[in-house]
């Protein structure tokens, strides 16, 4: 009672101020975190977007160290981190993913990812590791995605992936992995997708994927197995997608006979298959979609055919395909077929079919024995006549070798016509100056041609003529009537005149005259700035005794140039011996 009495004998303004410190500071004291725990600032050189941090490009060399502690999601991508110490990301409790691609990571410590539990995919692709170590995994066993492609990694630890019993994908692409330990995917059995493709797996071990009884697709292309064995996949009850092409397998056997129903999607092209065993793919009734391609496969049995009961798409081109009668079942199924056909086959052999689709081969092979019926009986009731003759073999020409050829010739006759058209519309400037300096060059030559005549000697035209009588004269010294001479181009002329003796003016009548020399020098030129190109025509009448001409036996330019100088002198002697024979 006398407790309860102190209590309500409280003063009113002490009871306000207990109350207003459970009610307002107490809740603010509880909410701030600690001074370690308060968010921090974006670190300098990368992106924020509120528990998500983006240090892509910056060329860390090392995980920055003042990232907050409440990041989820942390990028280092395109960086220069050389390796991952132990403990490195331990403070990014809340981490959910991190992306460590493109970068020169060679070593990673086993305790790299220790604190981060929480972390659930990790990238490590594109970056330089070669070994792993056994429990480098063991603390993140949360993961559910895991990237290992593009690495240097030789070899997996049989205990490589242990602890991991929530992972759905696991990517070990493009490195150099030769086996696949036995058990190793042992505690993935949540596991759906695995990628072991592009690296030098030769053979694979009995129970290499034991355990992955979810897997459903699985890549093993470009490696160097030479033959495969169903076998090596057991348990595989929901895999659905095999990927097997481009290894070198000759040969697919079943092994334990077992139906793989679950398998719908498988991939062999790019392989050396000779051909298929019956048996491998009646253990696939569920089979939709089968790639064959880029093969050695010459034909396929009428039995494998048959087992193909559930296929949608097939793709069979780039085979070396007999087109003899045994491939007129795989043709006859194919005809039927109503799903996808990726291409067409085309023959390989006989040589006289190279080249040709096999469905018309096939085609063509059957005309003849339809059209070969049995005798027709004689109408006279006689024996039955023989058919006739088929025709004769004529050379086959497909319809779309012609059509490839058409388009191929049209496209190069517009390639040519878009390379003039272009060059006359880019550079028609380019065009007229070549045509320019073509005419300009021609201009030259026929200059320097002109220069080369002007500048040589002057030409020299002999025309020797005896006179017959007196008419010929009146042409020569008058210019008048129609005459005949020889003219020899830069010829020397020589005189043999007759011994000289002293002509008196009473002998030049005498027929003395008759076996005068008459010497015609014509003298021409090409210079430009004569006004008659007519060449001047000079005649010097050389007489026995005559020493202006007589005593000269060889003619040249000077001789010309005396003439010309006496061409008074001998016109008018020219005009009196012509006076003197008019007399006669």
């Amino acid at each position: 009672m006398q407790g309860k009495t102190q209590v309500s004998l409280v003063p009113p303004f002490h009871f306000l101020c207990v109350w207003l410190a459970v009610t307002v500071l107490l809740p603010v004291c509880l909410c701030t975190p600690p001074n370690g725990a308060r968010e921090r600032p974006c670190t300098p050189s990368c992106r924020c977007d509120g528990k998500i941090i983006y240090c892509e490009s910056s060329a860390f060399r090392d995980v920055p160290h003042n990232v907050s502690v409440g990041t989820q999601g942390l990028s280092l991508r395109y960086n220069s981190l050389a390796g991952l110490r132990a403990s490195q990301f331990a403070g990014l409790t809340q981490l959910v993913w991190l992306y460590l691609d493109h970068n020169y990571i060679s070593e990673v410590d086993s305790q790299a990812f220790h604190g981060v539990r929480r972390l659930k995919e990790l990238i490590l692709n594109s970056n330089k590791i070669t070994v792993l170590q056994n429990d480098t995994f063991n603390d993140i066993p949360n993961l559910r995605n895991l990237d290992l492609s593009y690495n240097k990694l030789q070899a997996l630890q049989p205990g490589q992936f242990q602890g991991l019993r929530k992972l759905l994908s696991l990517h070990l692409r493009s490195n150099s992995l030769k086996t696949v330990p036995m058990r190793v995917f042992l505690d993935c059995r949540n596991l759906e997708f695995l990628d072991i493709g592009y690296n030098r797996l030769r053979s694979l071990t009995r129970n290499a994927f034991a355990g992955l009884l979810k897997l459903i697709e699985l890549h093993l292309e470009h490696n160097q197995f030479s033959k495969i064995n169903f076998a090596h996949f057991p348990r595989l009850t929901n895999l659905r997608a095999l990927y097997l092409q481009w290894n070198r397998i000759k040969s697919i056997t079943q092994g334990l006979p077992w139906m793989w129903t679950s398998l719908h999607k498988l991939d062999l092209s790019g392989n050396e298959l000779q051909e298929l065993e019956t048996s491998t793919y009646q253990c696939l009734p569920n089979l939709q979609t089968l790639n064959l391609d880029s093969n050695k496969l010459s034909n396929v049995s009428q039995q494998v055919v048959n087992a193909w009961i559930s296929l949608t798409t097939i793709s069979l081109a780039g085979n070396v395909w007999f087109c003899n009668p045994s491939i007129c079942p795989l043709v006859a199924w194919l005809r039927t077929f109503k799903g996808n056909k990726e291409s067409a086959m085309i023959c390989s052999g006989p040589k006289e079919v190279q080249g040709e689709k096999a469905d018309d081969v096939v085609a063509a092979a059957k005309t003849p024995t339809t059209t070969a019926a049995s005798p027709v009986p004689s109408p006279t009731g006689g024996s039955p006549t023989a058919p006739p003759p088929p025709p004769p073999d004529t050379e086959y020409v497909s319809f779309h070798k012609i059509i490839a050829g058409t388009v191929a010739l049209l496209l190069s006759v517009a390639i040519i016509l878009l390379v003039i058209y272009v060059s006359w519309k880019r550079y028609p400037s380019r065009i007229k100056q070549l045509q320019q300096r073509s005419s300009v060059t021609k201009r030259q030559k026929k200059a320097r041609e002109t220069n080369r005549s002007v500048s040589s000697p002057l030409q020299e035209y002999y025309v020797d003529y005896k006179p017959s009588h007196s008419e010929t004269m009146d042409v020569l010294v008058n210019g008048t009537g129609p005459y005949t001479y020889t003219i020899s181009g830069s010829r020397e002329c020589e005189v043999t005149p007759p011994p000289p003796t002293p002509l008196s003016p009473q002998s030049r009548g005498s027929p003395a005259t008759a076996g005068a020399v008459w010497l015609v020098c014509l003298w021409q030129t090409q210079k430009k700035s004569l006004v008659s190109p007519r060449p001047l025509l000079f005649v010097c009448a050389c007489l026995p005794g005559d020493r202006s001409c007589a005593s000269v036996s060889t003619y040249s330019a000077e001789v010309c140039s005396h003439t010309v100088s006496s061409a008074p002198a001998a016109r008018s002697r020219c005009m009196h011996l012509h006076k003197d024979q008019r007399a006669e």
